[in-house]
């Protein structure tokens, strides 16, 4: 029985024993919502009411004595739920002309060829990159502005511009299958498009994780103009998580406090919605470990690590970044080109300088050591090592 505007209340009444049940919170007890369905039985009989095989899962739990408060605790969390689902449909039904324009604009530019779309146009991604702000889709805007920094000088220039390409188009397919989409899926799209969640939405419902995390990692890159991001890699020592904190500066305002790479903190981590969580909020005031990070607890070899990272592409189709700790690589130098072997003689590209790199080499010596970096499908850029219980931010 309707109760309110958004509110459902299941209600039940057993004519042998003439027992009342509702899953409403109101008391005493029988409501009048049990009341008043008896009293329609009594006057219409069975003849307006549906059969059914079996009776509904909350009437067998009111039944076996459950009290309703716990029901109606239950039943307004799943309002809440279909709630802040409606109000991410409606925020990426507003994006729905700019998916249009961009389907238009990505097949206008695959019949014609990225190449001869670049040499008749040097800015040619300008133009839909604009439509997309304008249609509040800031992140598909960034990444169609990011075309222009790739260097058309670059061997694989093709490969990277298609896979951004690629990434648009998924999520036009995405948003066109929308109502199927599982939940954290949908949060990964709204993500990859620029639909923000709110950090007290993460705070208030994203899943909790309580751990000894070890700071494995931290960069500092420039996303645009002005607009710094730093990147804080840890890693749960029990649950083996990796949770990223991520933190923005603006015209050179600097960056909040964060944690120091190398060192160890308790504390609960609450990660925002994603068929891959990875990004995370701290929730408690995380205590600092007296210890320093002394290994690496990553991947034994490199086709345990791609077996991972395939899982994780799979979940998450828009997935830039795959943290990546390997406890024992060897890293060497060849055709100017630095890598990592692993105990099966299978080996990784590295995006690293020549003075990281050769720092990274005489780190190793020669020997297998731990190294912790980030994957982008292509090449591993590294954040740090361990070699002989020593922790060396790279």
């Amino acid at each position: 029985m309707p109760a309110g505007e958004d509110v459902v209340y299941g209600v039940a009444v057993h004519l042998k024993y003439h027992n009342f049940y509702c899953t409403c919170p109101f008391y005493p007890k029988p409501c009048t919502h049990a009341l008043a369905l008896k009293t329609l039985f009594d006057r219409k009989g069975e003849t307006i009411f549906t059969p059914v095989n079996e009776i509904p899962e909350w009437a067998g739990a009111l039944s076996g004595g459950v009290p309703a408060v716990a029901l109606a605790k239950t039943s307004a969390s799943a309002t809440a739920d279909r709630t802040k689902r409606q109000r991410r449909f409606e925020r990426l039904e507003r994006t729905a002309n700019g998916f249009d324009d961009l389907e238009a604009w990505l097949l206008d530019t695959t019949r014609r060829g990225l190449a001869t779309v670049v040499s008749e146009d040097p800015k040619w991604y300008e133009g839909i990159a604009a439509r997309m702000a304008d249609a509040s889709m800031s992140g598909l805007s960034r990444a169609l502005r990011m075309l222009g920094q790739i260097p058309s000088a670059e061997p694989d220039w093709a490969e990277q511009a298609a896979g951004v390409v690629a990434d648009c188009y998924l999520a036009i397919r995405a948003f066109r299958k929308r109502d199927t989409l599982p939940e954290s899926l949908l949060c990964d799209l709204q993500n990859f498009i620029g639909i923000n969640t709110k950090k007290e939405e993460v705070l208030a419902s994203g899943e909790r994780v309580q751990d000894i995390w070890a700071i494995a990692g931290q960069i500092e890159e420039p996303v645009e103009d002005k607009l710094l991001a730093r990147r804080t890699w840890l890693i749960g020592g029990k649950t083996r998580q990796y949770a990223l904190i991520l933190d923005y500066a603006f015209g050179g305002a600097g960056f909040p406090p964060g944690f120091k790479p190398g060192g160890i903190q308790q504390g609960t981590l609450a990660f925002y919605s994603s068929a891959f969580p990875q990004r995370a909020l701290v929730v408690d005031d995380f205590i600092s470990i007296p210890k320093k990070m002394e290994k690496l607890p990553g991947f034994p070899d490199l086709e345990t690590f791609a077996e991972a990272y395939s899982t994780a592409l799979a979940l998450q189709p828009w997935l830039q970044i795959f943290p990546a700790a390997f406890s024992e690589v060897t890293p060497y130098f060849r055709n100017g080109k630095f890598f990592l072997i692993d105990p099966d003689k299978k080996s990784l590209p590295l995006k690293i300088g020549e003075i990281a790199g050769w720092q990274l080499l005489a780190l190793s010596g020669g020997f297998p050591i731990g190294v912790f970096g980030e994957w982008d499908g292509m090449e591993l850029k590294p954040l740090s090592a361990v070699a002989e219980e020593r922790f060396v931010v790279l």
